[in-house]
């Protein structure tokens, strides 16, 4: 009676993970292949049967708990998924103390056929209720065999994706299982030789500035001779790096209301650049602070913070030092989040202000308002400012982090009925919210009369309106909004705008091709302090054409350059291709694809290269 109760329970195991494993396929790739089922269900099933196989006594509990413990793995992967729309690494999963205010958008992310992934465990409980003559099973030939097939097809499995370099995960998980490529992904990066890795770091010693301008068809010229050199030299400069603000919004109005009214105040005297994307990886925020402060691609798979050693990176920080400088940065929350602490002081930073500093005060989301953050800022420059110093603030929001919700008080748009209490509608009130504040600390630049001798530099470090929090009706109120549909263009285009009073007398709309790599050449141009080591970036008021890759939100392969955006094929969608203007498919140029991924990948390699000998190509943060 054992063994049959044994085999019952094990056939029983075996469907119901079977089952719950195609749900999870079908979610994360639309993949209803069977022989893909097969290869991922093998490898998710080897703890049920080890438990079923070696545990004696009271096997009930372990095999539950292994149950609600593959559920809630399967549930987190998915959510995921919903929101950033990648299937995320195990890395990405481990930063639980990382998620700030993310728990709030979970309503989004919900689907009510979830409950799928935990129906199986009510299953398991009736058929061991069913089967509970089972006190002590023992294992019968039947499963030792599954056992023995599941381990042997698993090992057959992962020594084929072990082979195979991991460039995209969501490809690799859905050809091979999503178990697998983590596996896979954590041996690849810490069993293989690292000589494998060297040929990045020769490039260091072969980069060709010239040629690279030159690989983008721009025809080179020195940073001294570009006609916007030292046009704003010996200001100050302030940088203002305001949280999931994408481009659409400066100049836009709803319900007759300037949605930046502030912002918009300032471009009388600046230029915009209406064609930058983000470029950041899985490090966000924290990889908008390493594009702009090293023109360095991130890392991609994981944050670029994670890989930093401590060694001095030179960065635009410390250009800024040589050229007599003093430096601050501020952000309202702990300098942890992301490993700003080791960050900081690698790109140079004297003055590091946090929540330590910052009062914890008048709470929107996951820290202080910027309202806080605008009065705390304000008063430290004002103290530089009385010491005579020439200063470079970084300046870094956080109010309008999703999931966008302000206190009523503080929602200064009147919106259409139709937008309020929308995804959209929040995030509209949000950004407002923020202007508002940008607008408060413009203001106390001119009345300590510090504005006049200043550069202010307003960018976005990321999108903020993307994956399942946008229903139907929020891409609705978008192209409502645009009057077109909102396209992944408008979703990673980011504002750049440059204010230099006194010298850009209106406004001047820059429509050059950009990313976020090339704000760093862009500013120090400005600012007069030529550049004498190896950049991925370009100046922007010189270079028209450009060719940009963005690792981590687009597949490994894509690329945007000024007449087409390429997006790679990943495990949900074959590869598309668009005119970059106006966002319209068009059929697929092998060739011009071919030479344009080479040359993409090429940059990247470049990158990478370039950062080795700062960084470690080992996570760090595996060794604390």
């Amino acid at each position: 009676m054992k063994n049959r109760s044994t085999l019952l329970i094990t056939v029983t195991t075996l469907i119901m993970v079977i089952t719950k494993v195609f749900y999870f396929r079908y979610e994360l790739f639309d993949d209803m292949s069977l022989m893909n089922l097969l290869r991922e269900s093998f490898i998710w099933l080897i703890p049920y049967f080890l438990v079923l196989l070696f545990i004696k006594k009271h096997p009930i509990p372990y095999l539950i708990s292994i149950n609600l413990l593959t559920s809630i793995l399967m549930i987190l992967v998915t959510w995921y998924e919903r929101y950033f729309l990648i299937v995320p690494s195990y890395y990405d999963l481990s930063q639980t103390n990382q998620a700030g205010s993310i728990v709030e958008i979970l309503p989004y992310l919900y689907a009510y056929t979830d409950l799928l992934y935990f129906i199986d465990t009510f299953i398991l409980v009736v058929a061991i209720a069913i089967f509970k003559k089972m006190e002590t099973p023992t294992a019968t030939r039947l499963n030792t065999i599954i056992i023995v097939t599941s381990v042997v097809f698993s090992i057959i499995i992962q020594s084929i994706t072990y082979n195979e370099t991991i460039y995209d995960i969501s490809v690799s998980s859905k050809k091979y299982g999503y178990l697998n490529t983590q596996i896979s992904q954590m041996m690849q990066r810490n069993l293989r030789n690292k000589d494998e890795f060297i040929e990045a770091s020769e490039l260091t010693e072969e980069f060709d500035y010239p040629k690279f301008i030159e690989l983008k068809n721009n025809k080179y010229l020195p940073d001294i001779e570009h006609k916007s050199f030292g046009l704003a030299k010996e200001r100050h400069l302030f940088v203002i790096q305001v949280e999931s603000m994408q481009e659409f919004v400066v100049g836009e109005k709803i319900n007759n209301q300037e949605i930046t009214p502030n912002i918009n105040q300032l471009l009388g005297e600046s230029t915009e650049f209406t064609n930058v994307i983000q470029q950041i990886g899985a490090g966000n925020t924290s990889d908008s602070e390493w594009l702009l402060h090293t023109s360095l691609y991130p890392k991609g798979l994981e944050p670029t913070v994670n890989f930093l050693t401590g060694k001095s990176y030179p960065s635009m920080v410390n250009y800024l030092h040589e050229a007599e400088y003093k430096s601050m940065t501020f952000h309202a929350d702990d300098i942890t989040y992301w490993n700003r602490d080791v960050l900081y002081p690698v790109l140079g930073f004297q003055d590091v202000f946090t929540d330590k500093e910052i009062p914890n005060e008048d709470v929107i989301g996951f820290g202080p308002s910027d309202s806080i953050l605008i009065d705390f800022v304000t008063e430290q420059v004002k103290e530089k400012v009385s010491q005579n110093e020439r200063m470079y603030a970084n300046i870094m929001t956080i109010t309008s982090h999703t999931p966008f919700k302000m206190p009523a008080k503080d929602e200064l748009l009147t919106l259409p009925d139709s937008y309020e209490g929308s995804y959209v509608g929040n995030y509209l009130q949000s950004v407002r919210y923020t202007d508002e504040q940008i607008g408060r600390f413009i203001q106390n630049l001119k009345d300590e009369g510090i504005y006049e001798n200043s550069v202010i530099a307003i960018f976005g470090d990321h999108s903020g309106l993307h994956g399942r929090p946008m229903t139907a009706e929020d891409n609705n109120l978008m192209a409502e909004l645009l009057g077109k549909p909102y396209s992944l263009k408008d979703r990673f285009t980011m504002p750049f705008i440059i204010t230099v009073p006194g010298v850009f007398k209106n406004h001047t709309i820059n429509t050059n091709l950009g990313g976020q790599i090339d704000m760093m050449p862009t500013l120090l141009n400005l600012l007069g302090i030529e550049i004498k080591t190896p950049i991925l970036g370009q100046n922007l008021f010189q270079y028209k054409n450009n060719l940009l890759g963005m690792r981590y939100y687009l597949p490994a392969g894509s690329f945007i350059n000024n007449d087409h955006f390429y997006i790679a094929e990943n495990a949900r969608f074959p590869k598309r291709f668009y005119d970059i203007e106006d966002m319209k498919r068009i059929d697929l140029d092998m060739t011009y694809i071919d030479k344009n991924t080479t040359n993409i990948q090429e940059i990247l390699n470049m990158s990478d290269g370039l950062m080795d000998q700062y960084t470690s190509k080992e996570s760090q943060i595996d060794k604390k």
